[in-house]
């Protein structure tokens, strides 16, 4: 299952996005218009029932735990019962944004070449709450492809993600997590030209630009999903909803996203499993 939500509705202050329409996911590649709306994917393609009462965000533009999002990676993590935590980014507020780093004040490092190499974020998204004129754009955070010119890739990272209060031990104290999981989603956009022509080769076509989403593969050549339990000193490459287990415990912990790749990486969300 996956929604589709009117565009108009969330760019409000605050947003109050408006489900208009729940749909099968189609086969990968199958193109869907989406003028004027965007798409809330649900992971792992669950189904529940979405009614009149179903919202998005509250009534502040947060997501509060009975929204459709919360809903849907409850479901998540419903599915893989070794794991009693998830945290969750849907990318849909500026609030959201400001979870990555958006700025050179932290790097990824790359120690798999000698000498290593340090890379800083290298990605679209929109702009985070607390400056002006913040807002997001769902599902249009995108990781940019590789630039061969300066020799860099794509690059997103997230700002640390704090475990502590939901690792604590019987006598509450923190202890952190060992094993986790990473979820993300992807998609892919085109859009046509907008044509309306009396000659030439275009003559008698009068055609709207339409702008069109289709499912993709969620491992491209070229992406790389990493974690890091010690804040950067080590990253460990990660498969989609793949366990990783560490020797020792972390309260903190930072996800990255690499492009490699020749095209940009939409990236609609992701998820941390722990």
């Amino acid at each position: 299952m996956r929604l589709l939500v009117d565009l108009r509705s969330h760019v409000t202050t605050p947003p109050a996005p408006e489900i208009i329409q729940v749909q099968r996911v189609p086969a990968v590649g199958d193109p869907t218009i989406i003028n004027g709306k965007y798409l809330l994917p649900m992971p792992l393609d669950v189904d529940f029932p979405i009614t009149s009462g179903s919202y998005l965000l509250d009534g502040a533009g947060e997501i509060d735990g009975n929204d459709v999002v919360s809903l849907g990676y409850a479901q998540l993590l419903a599915a893989y019962p070794q794991f009693g935590n998830i945290y969750f980014n849907p990318l849909l507020t500026s609030d959201h944004v400001k979870e990555l780093v958006l700025d050179q004040s932290y790097h990824f490092t790359d120690h798999s070449v000698s000498p290593p190499v340090t890379f800083f974020s290298r990605f679209q998204t929109g702009r985070e709450s607390g400056v002006p004129d913040d807002g997001q754009m769902p599902t249009h955070t995108a990781i940019q492809p590789y630039n061969q010119s300066m020799n860099r890739p794509g690059m997103l990272i997230t700002n640390e993600i704090d475990l502590a209060a939901y690792t604590l031990d019987c006598n509450g104290d923190p202890v952190g997590a060992d094993q986790f999981m990473v979820y993300w989603k992807l998609y892919g956009f085109d859009v046509t030209e907008d044509i309306a022509s009396d000659f030439g080769i275009f003559q008698g076509v009068n055609a709207p630009a339409l702008r069109t989403v289709a499912e993709t593969d969620q491992e491209p050549a070229g992406l790389t999903v990493y974690i890091t339990t010690d804040d950067g000193a080590n990253w460990c490459p990660v498969g989609l909803l793949e366990p990783i287990a560490f020797c020792d415990k972390a309260t903190k912990v930072r996800l990255a996203f690499r492009n490699d790749g020749t095209n940009k990486v939409y990236l609609a969300a992701f998820a941390l499993l722990f």
